[in-house]
């Protein structure tokens, strides 16, 4: 009898929310599954019932192995929701229905705090902590060698394993997505403001920003996929399913500039009709880079300068200064690109005197936008505190964070005396938007 193996995607973001977005991660681990063993999936994300489908599919089926795919930790943007349940309720309904399953967890979130939640959540047997793609496979032998597979967490005996971890996927090696058991069609429908459909030319990254975990998940170098094979997946998707509107899922889409330079000339060749979107950077950008990706099909900019203050771009260790954030706006606003801003107020050590400057920062932005219109959204957060990250440690350094704090549920650095800025600059930003659609001057 074959060995059965059930994937799920668990739910990713609030319950009913409409936009949904393809499980690029999975869908590469499903196509690395071995033939011989009997396959099912399921997107909870797209389930019109989610926990009764997966309730039933485990009865009916009853796996051998379940793989569960925890994505996102948390929807960040200030909220204290937490996505855990979702891991904890799926982890327990499986062990309950199938008692003698293998239960695999791995993603992003996952491995964020792979070792905590192998504790916190029992019912797990092993754990993926990073890329999954080059021992997935490997996990699925009817005894694998756990002492020897790279970037697992394990139960041996009464404690936790971590084993090292193993060399990292070339990108040009990349699993083909899983069409047939994740079709993309199932995602194309209902979007309002989000691309369903991502595209890596990426993994890692060398910025080291100071709230960041892209360099712990993917690395701290960047390795790039040759835009030949970027482009060929678009254009899979677009001709064999219909997808016009992609997310590049770089940590910086544009960069390094040759890298980006060479994929917008691969689609221009390609004549390809679709849109994309991406986050850049704005000290890399370029009116003519710019220009190249706009024709091409560019039609989103976000922007995540994440401070508007000189003191806090350098406390964020984001190697840019506040007239790269100025020159990026006035490129994008003089070639009509949609631009979405992304910024972190309340940092550790502001003043009065820098919520004033980044105020003045700001309404620069506004203004340069506001002729054009182009400024979809300015998005503020407070920073979402990660164990590990740099400005993390040097909260705690400074004494305003307990080091026993428990990072794994939302924890946010905003002091109350400044609780109502954010809110403030919301407002801000808000007429501003208001008076560019009535054509009223600033």
């Amino acid at each position: 009898m074959k060995r059965k193996v059930l994937l799920v995607q668990l739910p990713t973001s609030h319950l009913g929310a409409k936009e949904k977005v393809y499980p690029l991660g999975l869908s590469r681990l499903s196509s690395t599954i071995p033939q011989e063993l009997d396959k099912r999936v399921i997107d909870m994300n797209v389930a019109a019932d989610a926990w009764t489908e997966l309730k039933q599919l485990l009865e009916a089926f009853q796996p051998d192995v379940v793989a569960l795919s925890f994505r996102n930790l948390d929807p960040l943007a200030g909220h204290q929701a937490s996505y855990l349940s979702s891991l904890k309720t799926a982890a327990l309904l499986i062990k309950k229905l199938v008692p003698k399953a293998l239960i695999l967890a791995g993603g992003p979130a996952f491995s964020l705090f792979a070792e905590r939640l192998m504790v916190e959540v029992p019912q797990l047997d092993i754990g993926l902590k990073g890329e999954g793609e080059l021992v997935f496979p490997r996990l699925l032998a009817v005894d694998p060698d756990l002492d020897n597979l790279p970037g697992i967490v394990w139960r041996n005996e009464e404690r936790v394993t971590v084993n090292p971890p193993g060399p990292k996927l070339d990108l040009d090696d990349l699993p083909e997505l899983d069409y047939q058991s994740f079709s993309p069609l199932d995602y194309v429908k209902g979007n309002s403001y989000v691309a369903a459909m991502g595209i890596e030319g990426k993994r890692g990254c060398d910025l080291h920003c100071g709230y960041c975990l892209y360099p712990f998940l993917g690395g701290s170098s960047m390795r790039l996929r040759q835009p030949v094979k970027i482009v060929d997946e678009m254009e899979h998707l677009y001709k064999e399913y219909q997808i016009k509107l992609f997310h590049f899922t770089d940590p910086v889409v544009n960069r390094p500039a040759h890298h980006f330079q060479a994929m917008c000339q691969e689609l221009l060749k390609r004549k390809l009709e679709v849109s994309w979107t991406g986050f850049f950077r704005e000290d890399q950008v370029t009116r003519e880079n710019l220009a190249l990706a706009r024709d091409v099909g560019l039609c989103g900019v976000y922007f995540s300068g994440d401070a508007l203050t000189a003191r806090g771009l350098k406390l964020l260790n984001k190697r840019m200064s506040q007239e790269d954030l100025l020159h990026g706006a006035r490129v994008t606003a003089e070639l009509g690109l949609l631009t979405m801003c992304h910024f972190l107020l309340n940092l550790p050590g502001e003043t009065e005197e820098e919520i004033r400057e980044a105020q003045d920062m700001l309404d620069k932005i506004l203004e340069i936008h506001h002729p054009k219109g182009n400024l979809g959204a300015v998005i503020f957060n407070h920073v979402r505190l990660y164990p590990g990250a740099p400005l993390t440690r040097k909260i705690i350094a400074g004494g305003e964070l307990d080091p026993q704090t428990d990072l794994l549920y939302p924890v946010y650095y905003n002091p109350e005396k400044y609780n109502h800025v954010l809110h403030d600059f919301e407002a801000r930003c808000h007429a501003a938007n208001v008076l560019s659609r009535l054509d009223i001057l600033l």
